[in-house]
C-alpha cells in the first residue's frame, strides 16, 4: 500500500464517521456519551473527596464517552489532512 492509497483511507474514514454522526445510532451514541459524562460529572461533585476509589471510578467514567467523541473527531481531522495531502500529490 502505497502513500496515496492510505491518505484515501484515511479520507475516506473520516467520511463514513461524518455520515455515521448524522444517522440515528450515531446521534444516539454521541448524545448517550455526553449524558454519560455529565452524569459521572455530578455524581464526581458530590462524592467523597476522601474516598479514593469513587473518584478514580468516576473520573474513568467521565473520561471514556468523552474519548470516544474525541476518537471520531481524531478520524475527520486526520480524513481533512489526508485529503489536502491528496490534493498535493
Amino acid at each position: 500500500m502505497d502513500e496515496r492509497d492510505l491518505l484515501y483511507a484515511e479520507a475516506k474514514l473520516g467520511v463514513q464517521c461524518k455520515e455515521f454522526l448524522k444517522t440515528p445510532v450515531g446521534k444516539l451514541i454521541i448524545g448517550r456519551a455526553e449524558k454519560a459524562h455529565e452524569e459521572a460529572f455530578e455524581a464526581w461533585i458530590g462524592c467523597d473527596p476522601n474516598d479514593p476509589e469513587s473518584i478514580r471510578e468516576l473520573q474513568f467514567r467521565a473520561r471514556l464517552p468523552l474519548l470516544i467523541s474525541q476518537w471520531l473527531e481524531q478520524a475527520i481531522n486526520q480524513a481533512t489532512l489526508a485529503e489536502e495531502n491528496l490534493q498535493e500529490i
